[in-house]
């Protein structure tokens, strides 16, 4: 049975951010009016989940001011919040719906705890980046370890604004530290195996919805990032900048040159986000005819 089709994330670098918050929201309600969330709590889910969105958007603040005013060390050109807050949230929702209208072996593993774990991840899976505020530090820097920073402002924030009350706290967090994990990339024997480490102690039937909150998240964020519409040339250009930041020269050894941005982006579809997360949103979606895979695809413009 295939799943409702969704949109991914619609919107350009230039948008209004209150036109990207208000479809966030509309996402949110859509996602809160799912069977899988009591009725009478669907008011709560739409409540909590936003105020993460914002508290996301909140730690990326003092960053993107400092960016704004020349700070070196101020330098997320990409994992700022128009991908980290805004596109990964917003498809984690309508990947998430998508899981949930399948009524399949995979919508039947998720919980209300889950549903709304796998938004949550995607709220702060990158909120490792911004979240030492000190101007000194090199936020671009902190790639190495921003997965395990993201880990603990995902928790800390939960633990200052709170959770609907239906849900499971403990469980919540634990699914939501699992899903910020499967972030990492490249998500290689190394971090699968601290991957499973951090499932290692859950009861099978847990241990399969932890898998569902990963693959979602890992979804949401690579296979969301390579199908945003104004990704290639300007995010790939974003990235290349940022990723000098790091090291002298790193991004232009990644990314490539302007003449050789079409055939690396080409070659990271077919050959990196096809082989990973398009297998998982096949599954997700029952088809590889979807919103997110028509995007990868489409036909690439010069970036001349």
């Amino acid at each position: 049975m295939n799943s409702v089709e969704v949109e991914h994330y619609p919107f350009k670098l230039e948008e209004n951010e209150s036109v990207i918050h208000n479809g966030v929201l509309s996402q949110i309600e859509k996602l809160a009016s799912c069977d899988v969330f009591p009725e009478t709590e669907r008011e709560e889910v739409v409540k909590y989940l936003y105020l993460h969105f914002l508290r996301s958007r909140f730690l990326f603040l003092d960053e993107e001011q400092l960016r704004g005013m020349g700070f070196s060390n101020a330098n997320l050109f990409y994992h700022g919040a128009p991908h980290a807050v805004f596109q990964a949230t917003y498809d984690a929702l309508c990947v998430t719906r998508a899981i949930l209208s399948r009524k399949d072996r995979f919508s039947s593993h998720l919980t209300p705890e889950s549903a709304f774990a796998i938004p949550s991840a995607a709220v702060y899976h990158d909120t490792g980046f911004a979240y030492q505020k000190h101007v000194l530090v090199n936020c671009a820097g902190m790639s190495p370890v921003h997965v395990e920073e993201s880990k603990r402002s995902a928790v800390e924030s939960i633990d200052l604004l709170g959770l609907p009350n239906f849900l499971d706290p403990e469980k919540t967090k634990k699914l939501v530290e699992i899903g910020i994990h499967g972030s990492y990339f490249p998500y290689d024997s190394q971090r699968q195996k601290e991957g499973e480490d951090l499932m290692r102690d859950l009861p099978p039937e847990l241990k399969k919805e932890a898998q569902i909150v990963r693959l979602a998240v890992q979804f949401a964020d690579l296979g969301g990032q390579s199908a945003r519409i104004d990704q290639f040339p300007e995010g790939l250009k974003n990235l290349r900048k940022e990723l000098n930041c790091i090291r002298d020269g790193l991004g232009t050894q990644v990314i490539g040159e302007d003449d050789e941005l079409d055939q690396k982006r080409q070659d990271f579809i077919n050959f990196v986000v096809e082989k990973t997360v398009g297998k998982t949103g096949n599954a997700f979606f029952g088809t590889r005819d979807h919103s997110f895979s028509r995007e990868w695809h489409r036909a690439s413009v010069s970036s001349r």
